[in-house]
């Protein structure tokens, strides 16, 4: 790089989709906390959270709140991105290198992220969204299609009982919990796992989603494909930023903290 851009950053996410991760994971973190103790009841634990929040009226009320600040997020989501696909609907690839949807290269970057993992090949070249985002990405539609129906019919059963049997409500309450066990069991594990404690991030946090941007040494080894990409094409500089101020990075990381320490908690 010039020497005038030596020291800038690369741009990862905007503001927005930062202040709605944000958004959207203090909510997730606020319906697991209320949910779990609604779903364990009997517990000791769920019984000082309940007692924590008001009473079991006050914790369905922190729970709809929650939900609806979900699914709120969710849904201005995918009206902005319907709205950008549109807005550069004759440019737009849906599995160019651009796109969250899977392509080829995501099942060949996976064969070789095992055989790297073995020792049997070089670590895969990953272009903007690796496989294991993607698969982050796409599951949020399906715990949205099934924990947010589920929830909305336990949400509203003088609506819902209208139109379909009583019975359905006992398996709303089956799935709306077991799925929303299974999705706080993969966010605080598999999730935190790929995004704060594999060996190349330690130690945690990774603030790239609250600062928005990546060190070029760190995008490198973690997006080198379309590193490779940007500088053939002459846009890297671009994507080029100044550093964020060294208190917002401090508070960003104190922040990362803090919602790591409560998610495993």
């Amino acid at each position: 790089l010039p020497a005038g851009l030596m020291g800038k950053r690369v741009r990862r996410f905007g503001p927005m989709w930062r202040l709605a991760h944000l958004c959207f994971a203090i909510s997730v973190m606020i319906l697991v906390l209320a949910g779990m103790s609604a779903f364990y009841a009997e517990t000791v634990w769920a019984k000082l959270v309940v007692a924590t929040l008001g009473g079991p009226h006050a914790t369905g009320i922190v729970h709809r709140v929650a939900a609806f600040t979900m699914l709120g997020i969710f849904f201005v989501h995918l009206i902005g991105v319907a709205t950008n696909i549109l807005r550069n609907w004759k440019d737009f690839r849906f599995f160019g290198p651009d796109s969250f949807v899977p392509n080829w290269k995501d099942m060949y970057d996976m064969i070789g992220m095992f055989k790297w993992f073995l020792g049997k090949a070089p670590r895969p070249a990953i272009e903007r969204w690796s496989y294991w985002e993607k698969f982050d990405y796409w599951a949020v539609f399906w715990g949205m299609a099934i924990i947010g129906s589920s929830g909305m019919a336990l949400a509203f059963p003088h609506v819902v009982a209208q139109f379909l049997p009583g019975w359905i409500f006992n398996i709303a309450m089956v799935v709306h919990g077991e799925e929303a066990f299974l999705a706080a069991v993969f966010l605080f594990t598999v999730h935190f796992f790929n995004n704060h404690f594999r060996p190349d991030k330690l130690p945690p946090p990774d603030v790239v989603m609250f600062t928005g941007t990546q060190s070029l040494d760190e995008f490198r080894h973690e997006h080198a494909a379309q590193y490779n990409r940007l500088v053939e094409t002459g846009q890297l500089e671009n994507y080029l930023v100044d550093a964020p101020s060294r208190p917002f990075t401090l508070a960003s990381k104190i922040l990362g903290l803090v919602l790591i320490c409560c998610g495993l908690s």
